[in-house]
């Protein structure tokens, strides 16, 4: 479960900026016949009811019902003491306590969308069988796929949606300035950045830590102590009100000056990283991707080392990562960006 505070802000997302981005929904739905969208969210899947509504949950799981017009109905699988909260922390139009999503969403259906109308779910093909299930017995062929349409309209983002990163960013900077000074041992580390974000207000926080860049560069979640190589590397990613933000940090005793010429070239290369010549590095790309919110998972792969570049439209919100081979041993990198089209995009630094 989460363990940071959940709450709406109407300054920071304003209820307009929401009922516009359901707008957006139920525009593209009656350009496909669509009757109803449904949108599913768990402590795992939060992004694109949290996107649509403000809601994120602590624990559990909810099913958003977006109607063709109207107003958007959630149904809760909490208990009715949760109501009030769920209200409190969420814009939609109706709030239902349910006790099993998939039989209470077929009900709903059957009493509000035309009999003949298609349905649609996000990232059907990942919905839990209990709500699936009694979904596709009550609906058959009319319930399909609505994940490519989400994700036409999920992004570029809208400046809001920016604002809240750049604040997710700067809260991840903050922790990563509290890392003490020659740490020994990860929860040194852990620590320092856990009760700096969570004070500053993050929803959620998850560190990855490479503890020793000289015996590999891979990210793990620290289940327990580790013990840290005299270089070792710290990824970050934070939530603040629903938005997500990266950012990653080498750390050594004595730091190699190759580090700072990576740190420029980065701060360079973030803005221009679908760029068909982006800037050359001061060593070797090992790795790179380029993530963004386009369904209900935080981030999703949108462009990678491996993949195509050019293809992800401008002004989306994603976070990259990358890792250069240096002549001086391995770097990581993380960041959050507003990618650009013919200009350069903004790094959110």
């Amino acid at each position: 479960m989460r363990r940071g505070l959940i709450s709406w802000s109407r300054e920071e997302v304003p209820a307009p900026v929401l009922e516009a981005r359901v707008a957006k929904v139920q525009d593209r739905m009656r350009a496909e016949g669509l009757g109803a969208v449904l949108v599913y969210t768990s402590f795992a899947r939060p992004g694109a009811v949290a996107w649509l509504t403000h809601f994120v949950p602590y624990w559990n799981e909810a099913l958003l019902l977006v109607p063709q017009s109207g107003a958007t109905v959630l149904l809760a699988a909490f208990s009715k003491r949760m109501h009030g909260w769920v209200t409190g922390v969420s814009h939609v139009g109706e709030v239902q306590p349910v006790s099993q999503l998939g039989r209470s969403a077929a009900k709903l259906i059957a009493e509000r969308v035309s009999a003949a109308a298609p349905v649609a779910a996000l990232e059907l093909d990942a919905l839990p069988w209990p709500v699936a299930e009694p979904l596709s017995a009550a609906l058959g062929p009319r319930l399909v796929d609505a994940t490519a349409l989400f994700a036409s309209i999920r992004q570029p983002a809208d400046e809001t949606e920016v604002r809240l990163a750049q604040r997710a960013v700067g809260i991840a900077a903050k922790a990563l300035d509290a890392v003490p000074p020659g740490p020994e041992r990860a929860s040194q580390v852990l620590a320092a950045i856990e009760r700096s974000a969570r004070l500053d207000g993050a929803e959620e926080v998850v560190p990855r830590i490479a503890p020793d860049l000289a015996k590999g560069t891979a990210l793990l979640r620290a289940e327990g102590e580790m013990p840290l190589g005299e270089r070792h590397a710290l990824e970050l990613s934070v939530a603040y009100k629903g938005t997500w933000a990266r950012a990653a940090r080498c750390f050594a005793a004595q730091e190699p000056p190759s580090w700072s010429k990576a740190r420029r070239w980065l701060a360079e290369w973030a803005t221009q990283i679908t760029s068909v010549s982006p800037p050359p590095p001061p060593g070797n790309i090992a790795f790179w991707s380029l993530e963004a919110c386009i369904g209900g998972e935080p981030w999703s792969v949108v462009a990678s080392a491996i993949g195509p570049r050019g293809t992800v439209a401008a002004g989306t919100l994603a976070s990259f990562s990358i890792q250069l081979q240096l002549a001086d041993g391995p770097w990581l990198g993380a960041g959050t960006v507003v990618v650009g089209g013919e200009r350069p995009g903004r790094l959110l630094a």
